[in-house]
């Protein structure tokens, strides 16, 4: 692929400075034809010592231009000391975090919640063939809508045929809510009738699971299920459930407060200021920059677009980032890697600089580690502070949500 020259009027010697500064951010020198809204260099104006870069600014930039509505408050259809059963409990505990959609095939162990859907006017079931069919569906659903899957599915063989959806809802990094019928707690560990250990079974491909003991904690544990399933590095999650706790009355609190401190502390910060001034900095000083954008880009979509449009920088995608950016764009290379455009993987191949956002660099993309983008400095931003340097060790990496730092990114260089 022909590279074109750099623009005359580029200066690869701009300070970056709190005070205000015009700065040039390069286009592509891969050439791209019929561009008429790119006639000429694009100048932006950092704006830094007007206001720093913080979450009160994100929020208020982000909801400044929206309609604030309150939330709806929720109407529960029992009384409130109304005992009902813990099947009951656990399909408005559903409700009230907004499920609309449920994907569940009956049996012994879930009939109870089965029923208990019967009665609910808000959740529609759609019924499978097989769980399988009901897991890779909860995660299509979240996948289109963006908001957890839900699935449910009994004991024994309804479980485990749940096991491979879980495991690529974990790698994609799919939200799921699993929902398992289980033997009554005093059947549990006596090998009874299809009893499997699902929560032992899943826990290396889920985020995190749950058996649940105690009826009063159903309100708790669906809350935090959810909690996990969307914040972070999404993925799915397991809650099993006994017979007997789904027949148990209870009159349920709904005001119990999460119990996450280790999830909570290892929460991602806010991107640092001096490490986004740094990554500026490199995209004005290179000639030939590649965006290679992944999954954890597909909730960013806006702010990606409105960084490749005030820099240019042409935009590789994985298969799981394929949406976040649109592919009829004339600065889309489409897909990379194995599967990919033969110009997406020259691009790379040839780029000076590689901004890694929201990408694993999996070994479909990269093939040989080692080849894989050579010539380039690497920037790495990933809300998974494990993937950072797991694969290739970037030059500079910022571990936190990618929107947030594409925000900060583009309160930077002006946008």
């Amino acid at each position: 692929m022909a590279a074109a020259s750099p623009s005359p009027c580029f200066s690869k010697n701009l300070p970056l400075s709190s005070s205000k500064s015009s700065i040039l951010l390069p286009k592509s020198t891969f050439t791209f034809h019929n561009h008429p809204k790119k006639t000429s260099p694009l100048h932006l104006t950092h704006t830094q010592h007007h206001s720093r870069f913080t979450v009160s600014n994100v929020i208020l930039s982000t909801t400044t231009h929206n309609d604030v509505s309150e939330p709806e408050i929720f109407v529960s259809r029992f009384a409130p000391d109304e005992p009902r059963k813990g099947c009951d409990v656990l399909v408005e505990a559903l409700e009230r975090e907004g499920v609309k959609d449920v994907f569940a095939y009956p049996g012994g162990a879930s009939m109870e919640i089965h029923q208990a859907l019967t009665r609910s006017n808000i959740i529609r079931n759609v019924l499978p063939r097989h769980e399988q069919g009901g897991v890779f569906a909860a995660e299509g659903y979240a996948r289109a809508t963006g908001f957890p899957g839900v699935c449910i599915a009994t004991s024994g063989p309804g479980a485990t045929n749940l096991v491979s959806g879980l495991a690529d809802a974990l790698l994609d990094s799919i939200p799921i809510v699993a929902i398992t019928g289980q033997v009554p707690r005093r059947m549990i560990g006596t090998d009874a009738f299809q009893e499997t250990p699902i929560v032992e079974v899943t826990r290396s491909i889920t985020k995190h699971n749950y058996l649940v003991m105690d009826v009063e904690d159903i309100p708790r544990v669906v809350r935090e299920a959810f909690f996990l399933a969307k914040s972070g590095r999404p993925g799915p999650v397991l809650i099993d459930v006994p017979k007997d706790i789904q027949q148990q009355l209870v009159i349920p609190n709904w005001d119990q407060p999460m119990r996450l401190p280790g999830y909570m502390s290892r929460f991602p910060k806010l991107p640092n200021e001096m490490l986004l001034e740094q990554i500026v900095r490199l995209i004005s000083e290179s000639k030939k920059p590649v965006l290679y954008v992944g999954g954890g880009c597909t909730q960013s979509s806006e702010e990606l677009r409105r960084f490749v449009e005030l820099t240019g920088i042409p935009v590789a995608s994985t298969l799981m980032g394929l949406g976040a950016f649109p592919c009829g764009d004339e600065l889309s290379l489409q897909m990379l890697g194995m599967h990919g455009t033969v110009y997406a993987n020259y691009a790379v191949d040839s780029s000076d600089l590689l901004l890694a956002f929201g990408v694993r660099f999996d070994d479909r993309v990269t093939g040989k580690l080692e080849a894989f983008a050579s010539r380039a400095k690497i920037v790495h931003i990933d809300i998974d502070s494990a993937e950072i340097g797991k694969n290739k060790q970037p030059h500079v990496s910022i571990c936190a949500d990618i929107k947030l730092a594409l925000q900060g990114l583009l309160f930077h260089i002006g946008g």
